[in-house]
């Protein structure tokens, strides 16, 4: 399979797709199908828990973060699940606090962070 290394090796691995690859037997283009649905599951999903957040809806932010879990670990994004884990933690207080807030901004740069990495080596045009 001819899957695009992350395009800096000097920088910390982003993400890791041998689950993705497997899980899809090594077809380029459903894995190619998969990141585009990670992208745009991942997206909403940081926006909805900002949203959640905001309101203070805890319930919604639980019920968002357990959707999140498994792409997270299915797709390799270690340093980024490592981040959502610790966050996650502080959610579970649910206590809307500066430590929160640095957390969810920190977050939203890594997720950010992964997927422009996945679009520049998927070839995947900004929309």
């Amino acid at each position: 399979m001819n899957l695009p290394p992350n395009s800096d090796s000097s920088s910390v691995k982003l993400y890791d797709l041998q689950v993705v690859s497997q899980m899809c037997r090594a077809n380029e283009e459903q894995v190619l199908k998969m990141v585009e649905v990670f992208i745009g599951q991942i997206s909403q999903s940081i926006k909805e828990i900002e949203t959640a957040y905001s309101e203070k809806d805890f319930l919604k932010i639980k019920k968002l973060t357990h959707k999140i879990k498994p792409l997270l670990t299915y797709f390799g994004t270690s340093k980024l699940e490592q981040e959502f884990i610790l966050t996650d933690e502080l959610f579970s207080k649910e206590i809307v606090s500066s430590e929160l807030d640095l957390k969810i901004a920190n977050l939203n740069f890594l997720i950010h962070e992964v997927i422009s990495q996945m679009k520049k080596d998927f070839n995947i045009p900004n929309i």
